[in-house]
């Protein structure tokens, strides 16, 4: 996907399952770390709680106050860098550039062709020296 494609024009089914991945996140996964990097102020995190409380989407709420900043694909795979949510990074993310989990199983062709253990794949650079990431 473009990084500089508008948030607010990412298609719908797109932005549906990003929803869905971060609101099922707990703490620092979830919809609250993503507001810790993108909201101004606390009371905006109330806000979005209140929301929640009455069955909305807090990540759908967050990101489209944020996309009326003219906030790009590019800002929010920085954030989800940042986070270490490698989930998330998969939907944005071109084909070549997709992340690895360190400790999902062989690919089809890995099984096929076996080849020496290799050490996991190595986290993107932000967050190599974060201690929040796993």
């Amino acid at each position: 996907m473009d990084s500089s494609m508008y948030l607010y024009d990412v298609p719908p089914v797109l932005m549906e399952k990003f929803c869905k991945i971060i609101d099922s996140g707990d703490d620092s996964l979830g919809w609250r770390g993503l507001a810790s990097r993108i909201v101004p102020s606390w009371t905006e995190v109330r806000r979005t709680e209140r929301l929640e409380a009455i069955g909305k989407s807090p990540t759908r709420e967050l990101i489209w106050a944020w996309a009326q900043q003219n906030k790009t694909v590019g800002d929010l795979v920085k954030v989800l860098e940042d986070m270490c949510h490698y989930r998330a990074l998969q939907l944005f993310s071109p084909q070549e550039t997709q992340y690895s989990f360190p400790n999902s199983g062989p690919s089809k062709s890995s099984r096929d062709n076996p080849s020496p253990p290799q050490s996991p794949a190595s986290p993107p650079p932000a967050c190599e020296s974060t201690l929040r990431c796993f």
